[in-house]
């Protein structure tokens, strides 16, 4: 159930977002997630499982630590014969509704042709490797104990985080750091992320804090806090709610317009509920002023279809796959 929209806001926030130069704004953004650079324990990568799939793809099952005792499963998806430097894609699931917790990973990684949902099986098939983890809460690391599940369970994971000074969005960039060491060890040397609805949120949060992220292709989901609090009050995921954010003046069509001269995809259907057209609009704008202003290469490509929804079409998927192959190959930005 939706209640009713308001054609205007209801509330504002005065002298918020910050006006701040770049400097500044990455300084707070980064001080507010917390330390991710540096892992905590090995990674210990252990491959497991092998199947093979249509269209000459292998689905490797592989297992890491990312932290004391927190042990990570993903599945990696490869062609045998493709060079071992191969850039390497993270795929981040979506957050999606009731059918994707139990599952996670697996999600978008069926061999189904003509299925652009399976992201991670088509960007192994167009020549990537791809690294497909389960995000907290989700399949493999959905909680095994007390009186919280999916949607609920994430709630308790947020609020234990907050309580030790982090969060959810710190989490969600501390394990894909790791998951990106996985490609690296992996054969991979240099990096790009994909991702749709809470995905999408995970893989354009992770490209402004890692700088090893290349290019960053999202679908959908992109959300701006003032309009988030004033007007639509969606729930989307709580990746995006760093405590303190609004108190510190940064919003993150701010903190996206950090990625260039690296470079971001956006693919955005205009029926989307989820992702009303003035947060859309506002990540491009914030993309475009700073490339503009740095008198940089272009740096956001966009990909809109007036008839889509919350939802990846054919030619949205070849989009983001031909601009991840453009983008992804090692050079000086």
């Amino acid at each position: 159930m939706t209640l009713p929209i308001p054609d205007q806001p209801l509330k504002f926030f005065p002298n918020y977002p910050h006006d701040l130069e770049c400097c500044e704004i990455r300084r707070r953004f980064l001080a507010l997630l917390g330390d991710f650079k540096v892992p905590s324990v090995p990674l210990n990568l252990e491959r497991g499982q092998r199947v093979e799939l249509e269209g000459g793809v292998v689905r490797e099952r592989v297992t890491y630590d990312v932290d004391d005792g927190e042990r990570v499963a993903a599945f990696h998806l490869f062609q045998p014969d493709q060079p071992e430097a191969t850039p390497g894609i993270l795929a981040i699931h979506g957050h999606g509704g009731e059918d994707i917790f139990p599952v996670g990973k697996e999600f978008h990684c069926h061999p189904i042709e003509h299925d652009p949902a399976q992201y991670s099986y088509h960007a192994a098939r167009a020549g990537f490797r791809v690294l497909a983890p389960d995000a907290l809460c989700f399949g493999e690391r959905q909680a095994q104990w007390g009186y919280s599940m999916k949607f609920f369970d994430e709630i308790a994971a947020h609020a234990e985080l907050a309580s030790r000074g982090k969060s959810l969005g710190w989490k969600s960039v501390w394990d894909n750091s790791r998951a990106i060491e996985v490609l690296e060890a992996l054969g991979s040397s240099s990096i790009g992320v994909m991702g749709w609805s809470g995905g999408s949120i995970q893989s354009y949060i992770l490209a402004a804090a890692n700088e090893k992220v290349l290019a960053a292709a999202c679908f959908q989901s992109f959300i701006t806090l003032r309009h988030q609090f004033g007007q639509y009050r969606l729930c989307h995921c709580l990746y995006p709610y760093l405590p303190g954010m609004m108190k510190a003046g940064l919003d993150w069509d701010q903190i996206v317009a950090l990625i260039p001269p690296r470079k971001l995809f956006l693919g955005w259907g205009a029926l989307d509920e989820g992702t009303p057209e003035i947060m859309f609009r506002s990540f491009v704008q914030a993309m475009e002023r700073r490339t503009q202003e740095k008198a940089f290469a272009p740096s956001v490509f966009i990909h809109e279809e007036l008839a889509s929804g919350h939802e990846i079409t054919p030619p949205m998927l070849e989009a983001a796959l031909e601009f991840l192959r453009k983008y992804t190959e090692p050079r000086d930005l």
